[in-house]
């Protein structure tokens, strides 16, 4: 068997662990799934895939059973994934290379998040975690949305792969959002109490509350998590910083957010934040400055949300030559759109169709 176990941890997830499953199965690793209490077939279709299949009772702390999958796995290079995601290409010989040649390293992959809109299923964003790792030195710690954490206590030093896993995680109704996301806030509030100096819960509390669209409180949230001395360097930092200019635009607060022009300088490499200043100009009346911040957008990398540095600035930009009334422009923005929907929208009004 190859030298490798991946690492599983599941409950109640019949309609997605066997695509996962049998995704990871052609790659030769050992599979470890573990189970916090499943009460459907769960078990039995991880049975046909894994070489073992773990029970243990379920305590509120994912790092608890993700450690626990770690303890059992056969091999010491772990490679940990998710039921929601499957993997969608791997390079088995650079993770050779890697368990080989960088023992203190960790593996980082890329996940594109994939949702339901408007009946068809699309790219949301694209973000990067890290999940190929040493057991011996490295452990999870946080009872939920658990980091990886050196033994050591030293800083974690993570390598990107060349590995991409599909994530269909945040694809869901509202009912099942809206149970999911309110556990996570009651577990994060828990670990909160243990750990209020804690910036990252501050993030995960407003990434919560802006999925289930209180953004008035998400707002709160970031707003604390962002009184931190932050390194920008970090992404969940560069995320934070553009979900509270959105939850300030989302709650009419578009004056306020114009007092992100004050760290424009440290996050002005980020895509998505280029991309939001445009959305803050646009907002307060600032129609020079806006097209200004698209058109930067427009010629940066892709950001973490899908569409920052192509037709989601082109589709604004269009907006406001429309509003200026030169419709010429404006239609030739949204037919750079591609299929985004609300500028093929715009076209269909303008062309009067």
């Amino acid at each position: 068997m190859h030298p490798i176990s991946v690492c599983i941890i599941a409950k109640n997830e019949e309609s997605r662990i066997e695509q996962c499953l049998s995704s990871v199965k052609p790659c030769g690793f050992e599979i470890v799934v573990v189970d916090t209490g499943s009460t459907d077939r769960t078990k039995e279709i991880a049975g046909k895939y894994a070489d073992k299949v773990l029970d243990f009772a379920w305590c509120d702390d994912f790092s608890a059973a993700r450690n626990f999958s770690l303890r059992e796995a056969s091999n010491n290079w772990i490679f940990m994934i998710d039921c929601d995601e499957t993997i969608k290409e791997i390079d088995i010989d650079e993770l050779n290379y890697f368990r080989k040649n960088l023992p203190d390293k960790v593996g980082s992959v890329s996940r594109e998040n994939i949702v339901t809109q408007n009946g068809i299923r699309t790219l949301n964003n694209i973000d990067y975690t890290e999940r190929f790792f040493n057991k011996k030195r490295y452990r999870y710690t946080g009872i939920i949305h658990e980091q990886l954490t050196p033994v050591s206590g030293k800083e974690i030093s993570a390598l990107l792969l060349q590995t991409t896993l599909l994530h269909t995680g945040y694809d869901m109704t509202k009912v099942e959002r809206q149970a999911k996301y309110s556990r996570n806030f009651t577990l994060l509030e828990k670990q909160l109490q243990q750990d209020p100096q804690n910036p990252y819960l501050y993030y995960q509390l407003g990434k919560s509350c802006e999925i289930l669209e209180d953004f008035a409180r998400a707002r709160v949230y970031y707003d604390k998590g962002l009184e931190f001395d932050l390194d920008p360097e970090l992404a969940y930092v560069q995320a934070m910083v553009v979900s509270y200019g959105n939850a300030l635009l989302r709650t009419n607060q578009a004056e306020t957010a114009l007092g992100l022009e004050g760290v424009y300088d440290e996050f002005s490499s980020v895509t998505d934040f280029v991309y939001l200043m445009g959305n803050v100009y646009r907002e307060n009346g600032m129609a020079e400055q806006a097209l200004t911040q698209y058109q930067k957008a427009l010629q940066m990398p892709p950001g973490r949300q899908n569409g920052t540095n192509s037709f989601l600035p082109l589709y604004q930009c269009g907006c406001l030559f429309e509003q200026l009334g030169d419709i010429a422009s404006a239609c030739a923005l949204y037919g750079q759109c591609g299929d985004f929907i609300p500028a093929k929208e715009r076209l269909k009004v303008l062309h009067g169709l």
